[in-house]
Order: C-alpha cells, then sequence, then structure tokens
C-alpha cells in the first residue's frame, strides 16, 4: 500500500509524544466519545521493553508537515498499533499495518502469532486489519470500579500469603503469568510497572500461586490500574484471583483513589469477566481483539 503524494515517514523520538497524544485524543474523541490515553502510555510504547526505535515505531506526516499517522510494534506480544487522523483514508493505517507486520517477520524471533486491536466503530480500520489477514480473536472489556474509600481487604486464603513481591521475585511472577495465560509477554517488564503495588500469593512452600501487577495510576483520574492478574494453573479454584484483586481495591481505596481499573478478554476460560462484574467492576467500552499467523510467511521469507 502506496501513501498518498507528499506524504511521508520517519522514526518517533521522545521529542515527539505531545504530538503523537494529540494525534490519539483526535481519533479517541471520535470513535470513543472521549479522551482516555494519557502521556505516559505514549511515553512507555516508546520506552517499553525490547522497542528499538530506529525499527519498531513509526510516523507519518503529510505534505503540510501535520503528523497523520502512528504505528507502534509491542514486540513482547507481538503486537500492532495503528492510528491515523480521522478523515484520512485507509491508506495510512493499512501501510503502517503492513510495515509492522514486515518488522515481524524481519526480527524472526519465533513469534508468529501477531495481535492488533480495534474499537468495534472504527470500522475502516477494522476493514485494514481484515485485508491484512487478521482475524477476530476475542472480545476485549476496558473496566473500571469505582471507590468510597472503605474497601476491606479479604479473609486469609488458607494456605497462602497474600503480599508485595520482592523485586528478585519478579522473573518467578513472569513465569506464573505466562502459565496463567500460556503466551510470551515480557510481564516483568511491564513499563510504569509499581512494585509497592504489585501483589503475589506465596504457598507456605513458598512458591507462588498467582500474581497481580500494578501500573502507575492515572496522571488525570487517578484511577489505580492492575495491568495483569494471573494465577497458575496448579493452583486454581482456590479464590486466590478474587484474594489478589479484592486485595488490591482495598489498597487503592485506602491511597485516596476514586477508581481502580483492569482490561480483560470477556470470553476467558477463568470466567475472569464474571469475577470482576461480581467484584463491583462494569464496563467502560469494548474493543476487538484480532490475530494473524505470520508462520508462513516467516518461512518463505
Amino acid at each position: 500500500m502506496r501513501l498518498p503524494d507528499g506524504y511521508r515517514t520517519l522514526r518517533p523520538a521522545l521529542a515527539d509524544v505531545d504530538e503523537i497524544l494529540d494525534l490519539v485524543h483526535a481519533t479517541e474523541e471520535v470513535y470513543l466519545g472521549y479522551r482516555d490515553y494519557e502521556r505516559s502510555e505514549v511515553v512507555d510504547a516508546l520506552t517499553g521493553p525490547g522497542v528499538d526505535l530506529n525499527a519498531d515505531a513509526w510516523l507519518v506526516r503529510d505534505g503540510d508537515d501535520r503528523l497523520v499517522g502512528w504505528g507502534q510494534l509491542y514486540p513482547s506480544g507481538p503486537f500492532c498499533d495503528a492510528y491515523a487522523r480521522p478523515g484520512e483514508g485507509p491508506s495510512v493505517q493499512a501501510y503502517l499495518i503492513e510495515a509492522l507486520l514486515d518488522r515481524v517477520v524481519e526480527r524472526a524471533d519465533g513469534k508468529p502469532l501477531v495481535k492488533a486491536g480495534a474499537l468495534q466503530t472504527e470500522e475502516q480500520y477494522i476493514g485494514v486489519l481484515a485485508e491484512a489477514g487478521f482475524e477476530f480473536n476475542h472480545l476485549h472489556a476496558r473496566m473500571t470500579r469505582p471507590l468510597t474509600g472503605d474497601e476491606q481487604p479479604p479473609a486469609p486464603v488458607p494456605g497462602y500469603t497474600i503480599r508485595p513481591p520482592a523485586e528478585e521475585e519478579l522473573p518467578a511472577a513472569g513465569d506464573v503469568l505466562r502459565a496463567a495465560f500460556t503466551d510470551q509477554h515480557d510481564y516483568e517488564g511491564t513499563p510504569s510497572l509499581v512494585l509497592a503495588e504489585c501483589l503475589v500469593a506465596a504457598a507456605e512452600s513458598g512458591e507462588l500461586g498467582g500474581v497481580l501487577l500494578a501500573s502507575a495510576p492515572s496522571e488525570v483520574t487517578g484511577e489505580g490500574w492492575v495491568k495483569w492478574l494471573g494465577v497458575h494453573p496448579d493452583h486454581r479454584r482456590r479464590g486466590l484471583a478474587a484474594a489478589l484483586l479484592t486485595t488490591a481495591i482495598a489498597a487503592n481505596a485506602r491511597l485516596g483513589r476514586p477508581f481502580v481499573g483492569l482490561g480483560v478478554d470477556t470470553d476467558s476460560l477463568t470466567r475472569a469477566f464474571d469475577l470482576y462484574e461480581r467484584l463491583g467492576f462494569t464496563v467502560k467500552y469494548r474493543a476487538n481483539d484480532y490475530r494473524v499467523d505470520l508462520g508462513p510467511r516467516m518461512i518463505g521469507g
């Protein structure tokens, strides 16, 4: 896919953060109805684990030097994200998606399944993803829970201690999450990880049975954020997920935060969505998750 005449691509730098955020906000105002993305998230995207700004990200400018597109590869997924300023045709996002997929093949790190996401209102982008071979995978929900300040931690889970992890336990925590989700995310390298707010469910043997990783709260709304929550398959059906999340809810309330939020696959086999609803979370918005298998493309070069 070619870009329109006069358009050009270049690599982003941290000096572009505010301009990129303005682009993302412009798309959110049209397709979501309000601004949700924050400046720190742009910084995290550009500086996250494994990201090479000279190879994993692109900007597109039009003939007037206005920023009209941003493409970002998150290698630990891998996950592709392509924004285009509202009013642009499909060529900008199509160009970026093709470049991102080429980069996945170029990395040749044995991760053929690539994901992408789109709000259900982004019909043009959904069409671009379909044209690139992406197929619908599952529905993702962005959820939030209001806090009154009176939330209390849960009763103890027999045989386990809920506590913050030591820094040296983060690799083991990542192993628990990889077992819980059966993918290859770099959990311990999560940008904006707040170690003091993370939690583990440690068995009496010392083995970690469950993990909750927390990111920095919203710089705009003060909402706390649960980045990852998972229980190792060998430790399920003991109430660890509920205990970890209830502990985090109480901790966020104690810190004076007005909300706590998270994201979830609504079709999760662990019925996580149902658990979150029972604990008072409601859906803020839904988005489609897509995936494409680049295995044949990698083999064929």
